[in-house]
This record gives C-alpha cells, sequence and structure tokens, in this order.
C-alpha cells in the first residue's frame, strides 16, 4: 500500500487529525520564507505526542550543515530519541551534501523536462521527491507529465505536485510510487490543512490500488 505523507504542518490539530486519518509520514517545514515554516520548539512539542509508528520529516533548503545538526539536536524527545526520521532537502542540496546523514535523506527534485533519469541515477537518497518545476522553492501546486517518470525505480520515487483528491488515485495507479505527498492540495489557507479534504486525500490514496 502506498505511503502518504503530509507535508507543511504547522499545528497539534491537523498533526493528529492525519495521524488518525492514516497518514505515515508528517512533513515540518524550517525554511523561513515558506508560510509553513514552524520553529524547532513548536515542531518538537508536535511530535511529542505523535505516535512512534510515524515518520517526522524535517524539511530544509540550502541550510548549512550546521543549523540542521541544531535543528536535530533541539529535536530531540524527552527520552533522547530523536524527534525527526528523515530529512527531506528542497533546494540546490549537492551530492556530497546529502552524503553521510545519520537519519534517511529525501531529495527532492523540481521537473521541468523528462531529461531527469540521468540526473537522479546514482543521486545519493534514500528516497527521491518529485514535484513540478516552479520558481523558488516552495512546492508548485501543479501537476507535471507523469509519462516522463517511465524508466525510474518508483520503489524511490515519492510522488508530488498538485496531487489533489480528484487525482491522486490515478497518478499512483500510473506511477506506482512508493509515496505521495501533499501540502496545498488538503488545505483550507497556507499552512492550515481542511480536514475533510484531508480525510477524502489519505482514503482515495490508501485504496487506489
Amino acid at each position: 500500500m502506498v505511503k502518504v505523507k503530509v507535508c507543511g504542518i504547522t499545528n497539534m490539530e491537523d498533526a493528529l487529525k492525519a495521524v488518525e486519518y492514516g497518514a505515515d509520514a508528517l512533513g515540518f517545514n524550517f525554511y523561513p520564507p515558506s508560510p509553513r515554516c514552524i520553529t524547532p520548539e513548536k515542531a518538537r512539542a508536535i511530535v511529542a505526542e505523535l505516535p512512534d509508528k510515524i515518520c517526522n520529516v524535517a524539511l530544509f533548503v540550502n541550510e548549512p550543515r550546521e543549523r540542521v545538526e541544531e535543528v536535530l539536536g533541539y529535536g530531540l524527545r524527552a527520552d533522547g530519541r530523536q524527534a525527526f526520521q528523515a530529512l527531506q532537502f528542497h533546494g540546490d542540496e549537492s551530492p556530497q551534501y546529502c552524503r553521510g546523514w545519520k537519519l534517511k535523506v529525501i531529495k527532492a527534485f523540481r521537473i521541468k523536462d523528462q531529461a531527469l533519469a540521468t540526473r537522479l541515477r546514482g543521486f545519493p537518497a534514500d528516497f527521491y521527491l518529485l514535484d513540478a518545476w516552479a520558481p523558488g522553492y516552495g512546492g508548485s501546486g501543479s501537476t507535471f507529465p507523469w509519462s516522463w517518470l517511465a524508466g525510474l525505480d518508483s520503489d524511490k520515487v515519492i510522488l508530488a505536485g498538485g496531487l489533489d483528491i480528484d487525482n491522486v488515485q490515478e497518478a499512483i495507479r500510473f506511477v506506482r510510487p512508493y509515496g505521495v505527498d501533499v501540502c496545498t492540495g488538503v488545505e483550507a489557507k497556507p499552512g492550515i490543512k481542511d480536514h475533510g479534504k484531508l480525510k477524502e486525500f489519505i482514503h482515495a490514496a490508501k485504496n487506489a490500488g
């Protein structure tokens, strides 16, 4: 069954609802220009209330390694365990930058054309989050031709970009990714989830097989 990652979590209620509805992973955005940016303090408080089965993902954009390590260090639970299980790098991070982390690494790529297989081949990341190209470093909120992914190892693909209740099942059946990532498609406004859309999206994704 496909995994569902809900990104842009900014508050406790949205996090708990996502978990209740069946999300497998939650994304916490530490990119200051984003309207979904969250402080390490607030993220830590939310994560402390989540079950261990949830994969908590810390998202960064072109940050020095020291800053990432600082956030991770602050993100320790009271019992000393790490609050995050994966890192998502959503900027122009190099292969060298993406090596050597103790957590799983998700590298985001903004897909502008079909010639992406060459760029991804051998890139040192556990998963590739594939989004449509857009100016800047935020999520695009738009789809791209899924046929461009032909030939990729779909077991490493987390599909993003304009996914919503209406198209997520088609996307999963076409691409057969490891997971899907949703943010704007289930929002009431930037940083705040629409719980009705959130529930419908997760249900649709989980029943796409």
